[in-house]
């Protein structure tokens, strides 16, 4: 079969983006031919001639950015009409597509292509899935817009798309999707080693891309209070973004630039190093996160997480496998971290627990098994 696979942004370093370059050779071992059409820039990591991308031509209104990416946008349709028709698939598999759904979907439905979409977040019920501020009169008009832009883009989505692979029972059961067309699938995780857990002071280890919506200030924050063994933990941040040089002079504002390393884009290797050198994954997130990649990575390297307590964190750090706190709240972040300074041998069941549960649900054997055969139900 052929595959058109949709990403808004497979330059962006993050969770969509590392499980498509996982789910494209996998499905070529299978037999499938691959191709992607992306927006704004094209994926380094994958041959020209495999893939397409439509660059936006930025208008100076915000008013018509806002009109492009909530509804229908001519040039988008043309390129990605053109596309299809050259390519021929007979499926299309979108990732993250969070702009330009009132293009995107309806496009792809009136070509007939069959649609399957894995859902990464919680942007289909989010109506500011960026975290933008919203404050003011002008903040207040913009929510109200958002909501609207919210509802009209669910209504394409679900009309458009005949199965929606979920990672979590709380994704799955809070979208709302209509009947019989989701599935819970959990995403497919490498059953890493696990370097013994160091117990010395707490080693927390941050990776993700570096936007506001990611929360990392927050973990700063907390720091900067640090009070008994607390002042002697140390935080590694691996990752790129908007707000690298506004964190980095948060870190030298709040005086945490001697517990503080900012790390950068890291290789596997390095990843694997720094995960090694952790005893804590933090994910402070403002936003609710789905399966976030990072979490299940350092599960299954026998490192817990903490993670803010939305979306459906929840449900892979219940029953004892993790923490969990409020989204936003610096001081019960802080609470927390205090309490594992002080016995950093609480790390250990956690950690054994969340390895044995990423080794139970998330085969990825049993993952690529469940897209190939819904590739093949839903071929056209």
């Amino acid at each position: 079969m052929r595959i058109l696979h949709f990403h808004d942004a497979p330059h962006i370093h993050g969770g969509a983006t590392a499980y498509l370059k996982r789910l494209l050779p996998e499905m070529a071992s299978r037999g499938h031919e691959n191709r992607l059409f992306c927006l704004d820039q094209a994926a380094e990591w994958l041959p020209s001639e495999d893939q397409a991308h439509f660059t936006y031509q930025w208008p100076a209104s915000a008013l018509q950015r806002r009109r492009d990416f909530h509804h229908f946008h001519a040039p988008l349709a043309e390129a990605l009409t053109m596309w299809i028709q050259e390519q021929g698939p007979d499926l299309v598999h979108v990732q993250n597509c969070s702009a330009f759904r009132s293009t995107i979907f309806p496009t792809i439905l009136k070509l007939g292509v069959p649609l399957l979409m894995t859902v990464h977040d919680f942007s289909l019920i989010d109506p500011n899935p960026w975290g933008l501020e919203r404050s003011g009169i002008s903040g207040l008009l913009k929510q109200i817009l958002d909501r609207q832009s919210l509802a009209k883009a669910r209504k394409s989505v679900f009309e458009c798309t005949q199965r929606f692979l979920c990672p979590t029972e709380t994704l799955q059961n809070g979208i709302g999707f209509p009947r019989g067309k989701s599935r819970l699938q959990r995403l497919p995780i490498e059953l890493a080693g696990a370097p013994e857990l160091p117990l010395d002071r707490l080693h927390l280890f941050f990776a993700g891309t570096l936007f506001r919506s990611k929360g990392v200030d927050v973990l700063l924050h907390a720091l900067a209070g640090s009070t008994g063994d607390l002042r002697d933990a140390t935080l590694e941040i691996a990752g790129c973004g908007d707000q690298e040089d506004k964190l980095k002079a948060l870190c030298r504002e709040l005086g945490l630039d001697a517990r503080v390393r900012f790390l950068g884009f890291c290789s596997a290797e390095e990843m694997e190093a720094a995960y090694a050198r952790a005893n804590l994954q933090v994910l402070p997130s403002r936003v609710p996160e789905n399966s976030p990649l990072t979490v299940l990575e350092a599960g299954a390297r026998g490192r817990p997480s903490i993670a803010s307590h939305a979306g459906g964190v929840p449900e892979l750090l219940g029953n004892g496998r993790g923490w969990t706190f409020p989204n936003e709240d610096h001081e019960a972040l802080r609470q927390v971290l205090q309490k594992l300074a002080r016995d950093t041998s609480a790390l250990c069941n956690p950690a054994r627990g969340m390895r044995q549960w990423v080794r139970h649900e998330f085969a990825p054997q049993k993952h690529w098994d469940h897209v190939d055969s819904t590739y093949h139900e839903l071929k056209r």
